[in-house]
This record gives C-alpha cells, sequence and structure tokens, in this order.
C-alpha cells in the first residue's frame, strides 16, 4: 500500500513538471524571469534576427537571388504602366537594368553600414507589455520593433542607399527610362525610386528577421542563453 501511494505521489510530480516545461499560459516564464532580464531577451533576439537577415541579403546576389528571390526588388507598382511600355517598344534592358542596378544597391548596404544602424534602433527600442511579446504570435518582438522602429530605420537608410544609387548609377538609368518612356506616351508617372528602394530593402530585412525569430522560438540550435525564454514560447 505505502508503494502505491508513494507512486501516485511521483505520478503528480511528473505531471506537475511536465506541465511547468510545456508552460502553455506562460505563468512559468512570468514567475521565473523579471522585466530586466525579458528585455535582455528580446534585444537578443532582435540583434540574431537582425544580424541573420542582414548576412542573408546584404551581400552580393543577396537581395537577388537568396531564397528564390523572395526578397528581389523588382518594382511591381511600374511592371503594368511605365515597364510595359518600355518593353512593348523594345526597349524592355533599361527596366531590366533598373531592377539590377537596384537590387546591387540593396545588396552594398553592407555589415559595416546595416549593423550599426540595427544596432542603435535596437538599443533604443522602449518594451512595454512583455508577456505579449513572449506569448504573442511567433514574430511578436520583430512585428513589436517593426511598429516602433520603421520610421527610424527608414531615416538612416535613406544618406547611404542615396550614395549608392548615384554610385551604382541607379538615378541615371531611371532618368534614361523616363526620357524614353515619354517618348510613346503622355500619362504621368509619379514615382518615388528612393523611397521605394528603402522601403523594399526594409520589407526584405524584416521578413528575413521574422524567419528568424520563428527559428529562434522553435529550433534549439538558433537561441542562446539570452532569449532562450522565447524557446517554445509564443506558438
Amino acid at each position: 500500500m505505502k508503494k502505491k501511494i508513494k507512486f501516485i505521489a511521483f505520478l503528480c510530480v511528473v505531471v506537475v513538471f511536465a506541465h511547468s516545461c510545456k508552460d502553455e499560459s506562460g505563468e512559468y516564464v512570468r514567475q521565473l524571469y523579471t522585466d530586466a532580464q525579458k528585455e535582455t531577451a528580446f534585444t537578443a533576439c532582435l540583434t540574431a534576427a537582425s544580424d541573420s537577415a542582414v548576412n542573408h541579403l546584404c551581400v552580393s546576389d543577396g537581395f537577388s537571388q537568396y531564397a528564390d528571390g523572395l526578397y528581389r526588388i523588382d518594382f511591381t507598382p511600374l511592371q503594368g504602366s511605365v515597364f510595359q511600355t518600355l518593353r512593348d517598344n523594345g526597349c524592355g534592358y533599361l527596366a531590366d537594368s533598373l531592377v539590377l542596378l537596384s537590387n546591387r544597391v540593396a545588396e552594398n548596404c553592407n555589415t559595416a553600414v546595416m549593423t550599426p544602424i540595427f544596432k542603435e534602433a535596437i538599443n533604443s527600442l522602449v518594451f512595454y507589455d512583455h508577456d505579449a511579446l513572449i506569448n504573442g504570435d511567433s514574430t511578436a518582438v520583430t512585428d513589436y520593433f517593426v511598429r516602433f522602429k520603421d520610421g527610424d530605420m527608414q531615416a538612416a537608410l535613406q544618406s547611404p542607399v542615396f550614395i549608392r544609387m548615384n554610385l551604382f548609377g541607379v538615378n541615371d538609368c531611371w532618368n534614361r527610362i523616363a526620357a524614353r518612356y515619354y517618348q510613346y506616351t503622355a500619362t504621368p508617372v509619379a514615382f518615388d525610386l528612393q523611397g521605394y528602394v528603402v522601403q523594399k530593402m526594409l520589407d526584405g530585412l524584416y521578413g528575413e528577421m521574422r524567419v528568424e525569430e520563428v527559428n529562434i522560438r522553435t529550433d534549439s540550435t538558433h537561441y542562446s542563453s539570452a532569449d532562450s525564454l522565447l524557446y517554445g514560447a509564443g506558438l
């Protein structure tokens, strides 16, 4: 009888331990970690995610070819208007050149450019609802960063992108496109070329950051001691 009682008690301990490990409610994390530790985890997650994004995209052929060209800057708003007019008149090569050169601009914004920009934005980010970031969607931390820091990121990228657009001849290419386009039509086109390149760059980087955050939450080989509290949370 005593052995049976001991066995039942042991099972109760196992059930309680298993429940705490699964921690679907997030109560275990709330009790175990301070807000400061949670913020350290969020910062570590964003740093790892941004590093991964920059290493994948801000390299040769990164935006243009990584993940089968998922993040390629392709000027979708111009495809059915300006680009189609050029192709209809044998000038499609100008459209192709703009795409190629713009991706080179984004890829040339390498770690020397992007790492300090991300670092400043991440370190200045103020976190509010800690538990919502832990137990929300699997990309909650990155989404929070984009919500509060996208404006700062866009502002910080204007100068390096402007310099590289001139260096790679993007502006000259656009001027040639406009000149040729207006030979065939009087339909005006208003397009913020630099703003578009910056936004598409950031869209791609944010996309890869989300991928890495999911990895941190689901793959034990991706999280570190600093952001380990996110592992298994928000799924």
